[in-house]
């Protein structure tokens, strides 16, 4: 505590001594003065803190203060001013007056604008005086120039100084390059000196002035009165002025010439050229093409010297220039250039010396030249130094050589164009130490160019140039003993031959070339990159006149044996070089000796080939003047697999077959067939006249010679194909109809009733078959042909049997078929069964043979299609095996009732006759004799049977086509013969089946997008198809096949009689009404389709449907049907028997509205059995009863059309339901549940309906009502739809395609609301699913969560609604409220804009 005082270090200086005053004073004093000495220490710092907070405000503080007394110094100055004028007032201005006005001066100025009473003292110092007039300028001037002439005339003058001009008092001396003085006297008296006015410097350094003045303007003016001093005191005073100035010139002149040459050392020439000696103002001496300097010479070498120096003897001279050693004289012009610098540009003077004596350098040059050649027709160019010599002659400009002299170190430099760098340097080098060295290079040059000469004349060519040939046998070839310049040039296009061009000197001649061309032929290993092995060579003739008499003559030279073209390129020896573009440097007779081998080699090796396969021919001929070659061949081979009589009548109607080559490359073989009596007249505008032109091409490969085996070999092949199709053509040529193109490879014709489809054949020789194709013309081209679907089965077929009218008879039999078929659905749909995520394929298009089409629906049902002739088809359930009717292909299922539906459908002009029921259902007893016999005979074909069937036959009249489709030359269905197992079957309406060839397993019809069922997967063998027909073959009569020998049929059929052989004398009359056909039962007028409302077409004098015992095999049987029938069948239509109204918009089929309620009825079989339904044994074949608590019910196909299901309910108790509601029920059954599409779910969801209690049975059929007849409801705002199933855009309860109706404690189902609009675009709908409590009798909404991108506001308002109708309607037991809930919210829901979903 004691000193602890005096450790604070912000202590005042008095209390610094507290430690020696503390000791002395008690205890209590001591802290006494240690508390006042901590309250002083706390109050200093207390003002610190003050201090330092208003600092940080002190700015503005000062600003105040500054402000306040800048205000203050102002209040003082007023007042002081204030106080003084006060004075001023009260003391001096007491007497003071003002003068009196100055009106005169006022006066002057306003009406005068002038000030003439000015006082004269101000006048004469401030205004100066007037200046002489312009004529007494002249008028001075005028005399002071006739002064300057008279002065000049009495002063002696330099002659230097002739150039002057008077003019404006002024003389003007001007000395181009050197000054210009202008000089005036101020006086007419003779002893007045000159005046010098202006003095300018002439001397300019152009190259490194920059533009600026070389003489500083200090300068100027210390020369300027330095020149006036000598004016004042000499004698000769403009003497004296000009050896001033030109003597100050001069030295700024060679001052100017040394800084150029400094410059040029250090920018440009380098060491190339030197300063030897400067003197400044007397001389200036540089050397150039120093060679030590330069490096290539040592010890004493020349050096070329150029001097610059003033005159000492004759100052007033301009600078001398001086060369060592002197010029020669060569050209004067050159001489007085070199001697010349009033261009003061050193660069220049140093260029023109050594211009001259580059020039010397070459004169030199060409001497040596003479002397090595008297013919020398070498010039020198002077522009620049060049020395042209011409290498071989004739000479184009750019095949000299050309020897430049290069001007700063004095060496020489050659030039020539194609030469490499590194060889011309060491020509250079050569020249440059002996100049007698360019002798043997310009020998080797002249080697080098008659190369690149015949390079460049064959660039054109398909050619590749070589100096050296890689071969095996070089050393021991004659080709090694040639000369050591030659050039190999290879043809691209024949690579296998080379032409050898030998080069040899001319003796007295040094500049010309003596050519020797060979021909070699050399071969390559295979597989292997080792050199070639040279075969042949052969040196060409030395006459060229008689090689082209030989190609004009046409006599051939063989492999090998070539003619020499000799004579020079250009004969005439022009004294200087030709301009570049002058043809003085083709080798004309190498390039005709290429041209003339890449075009006849070809020829030589095919007709090399075609001897060596014993084809003959007339060898290679010229044609058109010379300018082309061919082969004619004399006879083609026969071809194989082509009969005797087809290869003769093919040779006979061949005029000439002649092989061309064309094309810029040389390797497109031609071959023009040309044909005589063609066989069929097309309708091609190209293909008329007595001769057709048939061109084949071939293309060699790059790697094979052209004209080689391959080209021979793929003639023969198409040859072979032309032989084929001409078998074809030839043996039905007066049968067939229009025909659209027939070139010998290809056959088109045009089909159809519109000729608007088409079919190509041809045969392909890689496959060794025919191939077709199909495809459309006129109006429906761009369509798809729709016998695409069994375009593999009519190639097998015809490949099989190629017979041109039979295919043309399939096609027209099956055309009409395959277009309605095309017609059917073959898109894959989901929810057609309870899997509702399996897509299962409506139709499915599977053609076993071009005239058999088998329709898989649902790969449930199967259904065959037979084309026959005449217009009809035979139908029959596939189901059923074709060799067993008995049993059931695997995977199908027989399709009940199909029999009886297809006979509605049966023509009554094409089967008048109806069969029994017991001949139609059942085995037939056996038949007689003599009915056996006529049926059969009628069935015969109406010919002699000695007629052979292959022959042509012509146009019958009233044909539908262009050839008789009653009686074709072959019937395509016995190109298979039946096997024994075929003999038997289980009832004689077989006799109506078709036969067919064999055919693998088709692709649906391009129509179709979806996926096809496996044959697997439906049951279907792969292997031949068997014949279904009767033991007797196929007897109908509207069958334009043939019928298999009676002799062939079996002896037994199982489950029926035995049927003797029918009578070959025994005929049966014509079809006729009263003969109808024996498939064809008759149906019952009540059944007719005819009888509903549709307005489905049928077919004309129908008769009435009678009803037909079900059998399990009747669809087996075959049914025949036209092709007007069978087009309504597979049709798209609206369903017959209904009201449009009620019809569903699924438009489809007849056959597939069949098909579609057998499927159905099947699956309600195997509901019923799962439900809670209590099935009904029937004793009707085809119908399904069932009961629930309350309703008995009857399930069975429309009697009248077969194409719907319909329901008949009967109530156990009747007093609870009325008539209306259950014709409404049924309706609803009938157009809802069971019509198309043929969804399984919809079933199961109605009969849950029915198994629900009556009470909420009947309100669902009063909604079944307001969906069925919406009209009749005009006050509500919505119609109603009922769901029976989950539609995709209902809330995720379930997926899609599941039944909608949950019946348990609770009813779950669901309605889709649509909004009444006149726009039907613009309508609005929505899916309510609604719940009913059976207990409590209440109708709500579900209360399914939503998806999240769904509107919220339609499902709220459709909850309120039922809720507000809930509360108000409270429910009474035994009633429903579904129909009224939903009756309310039709009515009250209202939409806003925002809440549409």
């Amino acid at each position: 505590m004691g000193g602890g005082g005096c450790s604070f270090p912000f202590s005042h200086p008095r209390e610094m001594p507290c430690s020696r005053r503390l000791p002395r004073k008690t205890d209590m004093e001591r802290k006494i003065e240690i508390v006042q000495f901590a309250s002083r220490t706390r109050q200093l710092f207390v003002r610190l803190l003050a201090l330092v907070k208003w600092a940080n405000n002190a700015g503005k503080v000062e600003k105040c203060a500054m402000i306040s007394s800048f205000l203050d110094q102002q209040a003082i100055l007023f007042v002081d001013t204030a106080d003084r004028l006060a004075s001023l007032a009260r003391d001096a201005l007491v007497h003071a007056r003002l003068p009196s006005f100055a009106i005169p001066y006022a006066i002057d100025v306003l009406t005068t604008g002038s000030y003439p009473r000015l006082p004269t003292c101000i006048r004469d110092k401030i205004i100066p005086p007037d200046p002489i007039t312009k004529s007494e300028k002249q008028t001075t001037l005028h005399q002071l120039n006739q002064i300057l002439r008279h002065r000049l005339v009495t002063t002696d003058l330099p002659p230097q100084l002739a150039n002057l001009t008077v003019a404006n008092g002024r003389v003007k001396f001007r000395v181009e390059g050197e000054f210009e003085a202008t000089l005036t006297v101020m006086g007419d008296d003779p002893d007045i000196p000159w005046r010098l006015l202006k003095l300018e410097i002439l001397v300019e350094d152009k190259e490194t002035g920059d533009g600026r003045a070389l003489v500083h303007s200090m300068q100027i003016n210390f020369i300027h009165q330095l020149v006036q001093s000598r004016l004042f005191a000499d004698e000769k005073p403009l003497q004296d002025m000009y050896s001033c100035l030109h003597s100050f010139c001069l030295a700024l002149q060679l001052e100017v010439l040394h800084s150029q040459t400094l410059m040029l050392i250090r920018e440009r020439w380098g060491d190339l050229v030197q300063v030897e000696r400067y003197h400044a103002g007397k001389c200036l001496s540089l050397s150039v093409w120093n060679q030590q300097v330069l490096g290539r010479k040592t010890g004493t070498a020349s050096v070329h010297k150029v001097t610059i120096k003033i005159d000492e003897t004759d100052v007033s001279k301009p600078l001398q220039i001086s060369h060592e050693p002197p010029l020669p004289a060569c050209d004067s012009k050159l001489m007085e250039r070199a001697m010349k610098i009033d261009h003061l540009s050193i660069e220049k003077l140093l260029i023109d010396s050594v211009h001259a004596r580059s020039h010397q350098k070459l004169q030199e040059l060409k001497a040596i030249l003479k002397s090595y050649n008297v013919n020398d027709n070498s010039f020198i160019e002077t522009a620049l130094p060049t020395l042209v010599i011409p290498i071989l002659e004739p000479c184009g400009r750019s095949e000299c050589l050309h020897v430049f002299v290069d001007l700063h170190s004095g060496m020489f430099q050659l030039m020539l164009y194609g030469v490499d760098q590194l060889t011309l340097d060491d020509i250079e080098k050569s020249v440059n130490d002996d100049m007698k060295r360019i002798i043997p290079w310009l020998q080797q040059l002249k080697f080098w160019l008659g190369q690149q000469r015949c390079k460049q004349s064959i660039k054109h060519l398909p050619t590749v140039s070589s100096e050296t040939l890689q071969l095996a046998n070089y050393a021991s070839h004659p080709v090694g003993n040639l000369s050591k310049h030659k050039l190999f040039i290879k043809l691209t296009r024949l690579p296998q031959y080379y032409i050898v061009v030998e080069m040899f000197d001319v003796p007295g001649n040094p500049t010309e070339l003596e050519y020797k061309y060979h021909f070699l032929s050399v071969s390559y290993a295979e597989g292997d990159d080792s050199p070639a092995t040279a075969l042949l060579l052969q040196q060409f003739k030395p006459n060229i006149e008689e090689l082209v008499l030989d190609t004009k003559s046409g006599k051939q030279m063989k492999s090998g044996v070539k003619r020499k073209l000799s004579g020079d390129p250009c004969s005439i020896e022009p004294k200087k070089p030709k301009r570049s573009g002058e043809m003085c440097a083709f080798n004309k007779v190498l390039a005709h000796i290429v041209a003339m081998c890449d075009t006849n080699m070809p020829f030589i090796g095919l007709r090399m080939e075609l001897s060596n396969m014993d084809i003959p021919h007339q060898g290679v001929q010229v044609e058109g003047d010379g300018f082309s070659h061919a082969i004619r061949l004399l006879k083609i081979p026969p071809c194989k697999g082509v009969n005797e009589e087809t290869q003769k009548a093919l040779d006979r109607s061949l005029l000439d077959c002649t092989f061309r080559l064309q094309g810029r490359n040389n390797r497109t073989w031609v071959a023009e067939l040309v044909f005589a009596n063609c066989p069929l007249n097309s309708t091609s505008s190209r293909e008329q006249g007595p001769t057709r032109h048939v061109y084949l091409t071939y293309e060699n490969q790059l790697s094979e010679p052209v004209g080689g085996r391959k080209v021979v070999e793929m003639f023969l092949n198409d040859w072979n194909s032309i032989a084929r199709l001409y078998e074809c053509v030839l043996e039905f040529a007066r049968s067939l109809p229009e025909v659209r193109i027939y070139n010998y490879r290809k056959l088109i014709l045009c089909y159809g009733t519109t000729k608007g489809s088409s079919i190509s054949i041809q045969w392909n020789s890689i496959l060794q078959k025919f191939h077709i194709s199909l495809g459309t013309v006129g109006p429906n081209s761009g369509c798809s042909n729709c016998h695409n679907t069994i375009l593999h089965q009519l190639q097998e077929m015809f490949n099989k049997t190629p017979n041109v009218v039979q295919l043309l008879q399939v096609l027209f039999d099956t055309q009409a078929p395959l277009n309605a078929i095309n017609k059917l659905p073959t898109v894959p749909m989901l929810g057609l069964t309870q899997r509702t995520n399996t897509a299962y394929q409506c139709f499915s298009i599977l053609p076993q043979s071009p005239t058999h089409i088998r329709l898989a629906f649902r790969n449930m049902y199967c259904i065959d299609i037979y084309c026959r002739s005449r217009g009809v088809v035979a139908i029959r359930d596939g189901a059923y095996s074709l060799f067993d009717n008995s049993k059931i292909v695997e995977g199908f299922y027989p399709a009940p009732g199909l029999k009886t539906f297809l006979n509605m459908f049966v023509d009554s002009n094409q089967d008048a006759r109806r069969r029994s029921v017991n001949e139609d259902d059942n085995p037939p007893s056996p038949i007689g004799g003599d009915m056996m016999d006529s049926l059969i005979s009628q069935l015969q074909p109406q010919q002699p049977p000695q007629q052979p069937q292959q022959q042509p036959f012509a146009k019958q009249a009233g044909a539908s086509g262009a050839y008789p489709l009653t009686s074709p030359p072959t019937s395509y269905h016995n190109t298979v013969t039946p096997s024994p197992s075929m003999m038997h079957t289980q009832s004689p309406g077989n006799l109506h089946a078709a036969s067919s060839p064999s055919g693998a397993l088709r692709a649906p019809s391009p129509a179709s997008f979806g996926p096809t069922p496996s044959p697997s997967s439906l049951g279907i063998t792969m292997g031949q198809t068997a014949n279904f027909a009767s033991p007797h073959g196929t007897i109908d009569p509207s069958s334009p096949y043939t019928m298999m020998s009676p002799s062939q049929r079996a002896g037994n059929w199982p489950g029926s009689p035995q049927v003797s052989g029918p009578s070959p004398a025994a005929r049966m009359p014509g079809m006729s009404p009263a003969n109808p056909s024996l498939h064809s039962p008759v149906p019952d007028a009540s059944h007719s389709p005819r009888a509903g409302t549709s307005s489905q077409a049928m077919p004309t004098s129908m008769p009435p449907p009678r009803k037909l015992p079900q059998r399990s095999w009747a669809a087996s049987i075959p049914t025949i049907l036209t092709h007007s029938a069978l087009n309504i069948l597979l049709l798209p239509s609206p369903t017959p028997g209904l009201v449009p109204g009620l019809a569903g918009s699924y438009l489809c089929s007849p056959l597939e509205r069949f098909l579609g309620s057998v499927i159905m009825r099947r699956h309600l079989q195997r509901i019923i059995q799962q439900e809670t339904l209590q099935l009904i044994n029937s004793s009707e074949p085809g119908v399904i009863m069932f009961k629930t608590e309350a309703l008995k019910c009857r399930v069975a196909l429309n009697p009248k059309t077969n194409q719907t299901l319909q329901l008949k309910v009967t109530p156990e108790n009747t007093g609870q339901w009325k008539s209306e509601e259950l014709q409404v029920l049924e309706k609803f059954f009938e157009t809802r549940v069971a019509g198309p599409p043929f969804k399984a779910n919809t079933l199961i969801a109605f009969t849950k309906l029915l198994g629900a209690p009556t009470h909420i049975l009947r309100d669902c059929v009063h909604i079944m009502k307001l969906e069925l007849f919406p009209d009749q409801a005009s006050q509500l705002k919505w119609s109603v739809q009922f769901c029976l199933t989950i539609p995709p855009s209902a809330p995720p309860i379930a997926p899609p395609g599941t039944p909608a109706v949950v019946l348990k404690s609770k009813m779950l189902f669901f309605l889709q609301l649509t909004q009444k609009t006149t726009v039907p675009q613009e309508a609005v709908s929505i899916i309510v699913p609604i719940i009913y409590d059976m207990a409590s009798g209440t109708t709500q909404q579900a209360d399914i969560p939503r998806q999240q991108n769904s509107s919220v506001a339609a499902p709220m308002m459709v909850s309120n609604i039922l809720k507000r109708f809930a509360e108000l309607n409270s429910p009474r037991p035994g009633e429903c409220t579904i129909f009224a809930a939903v009756r309310d919210l039709m009515v009250n829901l209202t939409l806003p804009p925002g809440g549409r979903p």
